[in-house]
């Protein structure tokens, strides 16, 4: 596997480490959040096999992009305003995340921020949209687990 990126690192760089190219996505969580998230508690782990990195983080999303740069500061930095919530125009990911995690979306967007600064992603840039596409498919029927 290429190298895993902190979310805190790239926000740091303003994102510029992120190619602009079509691509599919990995987002690797702390252990915890098995438990912390309810998946533990839903779901038979022993039987569940999950992407993990090097050092032990649990990917719990995967995701396609038309632009890698693009869909990455979507979901880490996009702003928590009630026009982005009306208009559907909200990264479920994050907006999951805020659920899952507790925080109010009226007042949690720091706070999430914060949490989101503690995961890691890795990506797989392509050629084209297609080629991304097609890589997802493969990745969604092998043998890893996305609760």
């Amino acid at each position: 596997m290429h190298p895993i990126h902190s979310i805190q690192s790239l926000r740091q760089v303003n994102w510029q480490s992120v190619p602009t190219e079509p691509g599919v996505y990995w987002w690797f969580f702390p252990e915890s959040c098995l438990v912390d998230f309810g998946i533990a508690q839903h779901c038979a782990l022993d039987q569940l096999h999950f992407r993990q990195s090097p050092d032990g983080l649990f990917c719990l999303y995967h995701g396609c992009a038309s632009n890698l740069r693009q869909r990455v500061k979507w979901h880490a930095a996009q702003k928590l305003r009630p026009s982005a919530l009306r208009s559907g125009y909200l990264s479920t990911f994050r907006f999951t995340l805020l659920s899952l995690t507790g925080l109010d979306y009226a007042t949690g967007e720091s706070a999430l921020n914060g949490f989101m600064d503690t995961l890691q992603i890795h990506w797989e840039p392509f050629a084209t949209k297609a080629q991304a596409k097609g890589a997802e498919s493969v990745e969604l029927a092998s043998r890893y687990h996305y609760p």
